[in-house]
């Protein structure tokens, strides 16, 4: 069958072969064999580059749960992100989410059209930090895993336009100051002004999200909490997140 997919990772198996790892629309994350690719142009042709959106012709193998890739064809290769590091480690980061927290062989065309739609923004338009967060939040909701800045997950109530919180990665969302009192784990403060323009940006239509002031304080309070909450979810580190904060591009 041929499969619109987009793909992550690739690797050389042997001196002819290349191990790929890719998400499908129709049959999610996958890892294929790609037979003799690095020899045969006609079959591949170097269509088997990480972050291209790609046609795959691909069947099962009996003795495990990999496919057999038998042809690539190129739809975009979205050249712009490659010959940008600080985008193309942006977007390994995302599809690294999606690779941890997306169990292996499970269809999710929500999350495939969202990173698809992902890097052709990165590829035509230079998106704001206001911008990126949103989408990494839309990105965590759309894996199950929404973090809340809108009512206190500890007593349920809102935050009145002057309230200082924290964020709690532990119950993923902002919590009233007297509540993080029963709450023992680490915390990040989140100012009035974050949790109002994160609200704006997350309640703003996609177009709009970019015209959103963000001060610098506001954009380190919503980075350290999106870290701590995506490192509390997975147990262990985020190899691109901890690379992007290694060089400074968050």
């Amino acid at each position: 069958m041929t499969t619109r997919s987009i793909i992550m990772k690739k690797m050389d198996r042997g001196e002819a072969d290349e191990t790929v790892i890719f998400l499908s629309r129709e049959r999610g994350w996958l890892t294929g064999i790609a037979k003799n690719s690095r020899k045969s142009r006609v079959r591949f042709g170097g269509h088997l580059e990480p972050f291209c959106l790609v046609d795959l012709a691909v069947r099962s193998r009996k003795k495990d749960n990999m496919v057999w890739i038998d042809e690539s064809h190129m739809f975009q290769g979205f050249l712009r992100i490659r010959g940008n590091m600080k985008s193309l480690a942006r977007v390994s980061y995302f599809f690294e989410l999606a690779y941890v927290f997306l169990p292996e062989a499970l269809p999710d065309p929500n999350v495939f059209d969202f990173l698809k739609n992902f890097l052709e923004t990165l590829d035509s338009s230079n998106p704001g930090s206001i911008e990126l967060l949103v989408s990494e939040i839309h990105l965590l909701g759309l894996l199950g895993f929404q973090p809340s800045f809108n009512c206190c997950p500890f007593c349920g109530q809102g935050f009145a336009s002057n309230t200082e919180a924290y964020f709690s990665p532990l119950f993923g969302g902002a919590v009233h100051k007297e509540c993080a009192e029963y709450e023992p784990s680490p915390h990040i403060n989140m100012s009035p002004a974050t949790l109002a323009a994160l609200r704006h940006g997350l309640n703003s239509d996609s177009r709009l999200v970019g015209r959103i002031k963000l001060s610098r304080s506001a954009e380190q309070e919503i980075r350290e909490s999106l870290s701590a909450f995506v490192r509390c979810l997975r147990g262990e580190d985020i190899k691109s997140l901890r690379f992007m904060e290694s060089v400074g591009y968050l």
